[in-house]
């Protein structure tokens, strides 16, 4: 498992229904893990939470031959534009 995966998302089932202030009925969710990738998605996975059936567990995702993304126009998740640096304004 790779060591940089970051949170991406959250794994959410509908469990019921309920009404708020406005008399609108909403749907009520629960989450049940988080989604985890590398910073250019090039590697996912989901942890599922514990049940009641044991610890939580690891689920690797894998694309679909046809549907799997360019990742060569991505930057990872916090980058930021590279800026030239003149010799003379390094500091040492």
């Amino acid at each position: 498992m790779a060591s940089n995966l970051q949170k991406i998302g959250r794994l959410m089932v509908k469990n019921g229904t309920y009404t708020d202030k406005d008399g609108k009925e909403k749907n009520r969710y629960h989450e049940i893990g988080i989604v985890l990738a590398t910073p250019h998605h090039s590697q996912m996975c989901v942890k599922l939470h514990a049940n009641g059936f044991g610890e939580g567990q690891f689920a690797s995702i894998f694309y679909d031959d046809e549907k799997k993304p360019n990742f060569t126009d991505k930057k990872p998740l916090g980058a930021t534009e590279a800026k030239d640096i003149a010799p003379e304004d390094i500091p040492f």
